[in-house]
């Protein structure tokens, strides 16, 4: 994964709030899931090699940013929304809420990967369309097999935290997992927001926070 731009509701949020206490509650289920915090990845393998370079990221996700504000303002939309809730067999996959792909939220993904990931702008266009996938992790585990005992004490506490139901559709797009819909788009986070430049090296517990700005 190397560096990563994370973007997370602001610690102080209600949003974030919920969703941490969601992670911690889930961990109870997984024994060798590690603590982390609520967060979107943007995108995995910045060209990061300086103090400089994550700032030039973060300086370019404020303006990002700035160039939608009014626009999502106007919308009333928030930059990170749900639509449901997955099960899969990666250790970073395990359990994790599927996010809408709206058009603010992807094109800044688009951009940060076009200035600090890819080799053209074509190239980010196709990582967009063919590989990004928005999501917010809530667990992350080794553990391969997630039985449907298990399945129904992890939609649950799912279903408690959110307040909403789960919907035993699956949602599109979404393979080699179990997916389910919420039915319409729940409200995540946005503005204010604070995105991290984080290096994702090693265990969970050792990654390190290499610069941040609240947006």
């Amino acid at each position: 994964m190397g560096i990563a731009l994370w973007f997370e509701p602001h610690a102080n949020s209600t949003e974030h709030q919920t969703l941490q206490s969601l992670i911690y509650s889930l961990q109870t289920l997984f024994p060798d899931a590690p603590a982390f915090e609520p967060h979107l990845t943007i995108t995995s393998q910045l060209k990061c090699h300086s103090v400089s370079d994550v700032q030039q990221i973060l300086t370019s996700c404020v303006a990002a940013v700035g160039a939608i504000r009014a626009k999502v303002k106007e919308d009333k939309e928030s930059l990170v929304s749900f639509v449901g809730a997955g099960i899969g067999k990666g250790y970073f996959t395990k359990v994790r809420l599927l996010c809408y792909e709206n058009k603010y939220l992807m094109g800044i993904a688009q951009v940060i990967r076009e200035l600090f990931v890819a080799e053209s702008p074509e190239l980010a266009s196709q990582w967009l369309l063919e590989e990004f996938r928005p999501h917010v992790s809530l667990i992350y585990s080794e553990m391969y097999h997630v039985n449907q005992a298990l399945e129904r004490v992890i939609t649950q506490r799912i279903e408690d935290a959110l307040d909403l139901l789960l919907h035993p559709n699956a949602v599109a797009g979404e393979q080699n997992q179990k997916s389910w819909s919420f039915g319409s788009s729940v409200s995540g986070w946005g503005v204010p927001g604070v995105f991290k430049v984080v290096r994702c090296e090693g265990p969970v517990q050792e990654w390190e926070v290499l610069g941040s700005v609240e947006v």
